[in-house]
């Protein structure tokens, strides 16, 4: 009986014996895992303030109207470009004048101007 004991405690020492052995590589495993994950999340935080530092450059007012002078012919609006409601409304519809109480609504041909820039923008 003794033997039986002994043997039975000697393979339950073995067992538990590459039970933490398993263990062990799994925690180091798992370890690993941490630390590789850690590396690509700091790379990643690394390349997204590179990336807001190169977008904060594109963005840069000064550059662009510096680019928008050198390609474009662009300029400030002159004031005999720039109408009124009321001569908007007249260029659009050809009526003569705009209905009395707006009720400060958009009226139906600014309306629909805006619709038509919008569909030729898509275009």
């Amino acid at each position: 009986m003794f033997r039986i004991t002994t043997i039975f405690l000697c393979v339950l020492l073995a067992a538990a014996a590459v039970g933490r052995y398993r263990a062990e590589q799994s925690v180091q495993k798992t370890r690993m895992e941490l630390e590789r994950l850690e590396t690509a999340r700091l790379d990643e935080l690394q390349q997204i303030q590179l990336l807001r530092a190169e977008v904060a450059y594109l963005e840069n007012p000064e550059r662009l109207a510096k680019i928008a002078r050198a390609k474009t012919d662009l300029r400030p609006s002159e004031p005999v470009q720039i109408v009124s409601v009321q001569q908007f409304v007249v260029a659009m519809t050809g009526a003569d004048a705009l209905p009395i109480d707006t009720g400060g609504a958009p009226s139906e041909a600014i309306t629909n101007a805006i619709a038509m820039a919008q569909l030729s923008a898509a275009d």
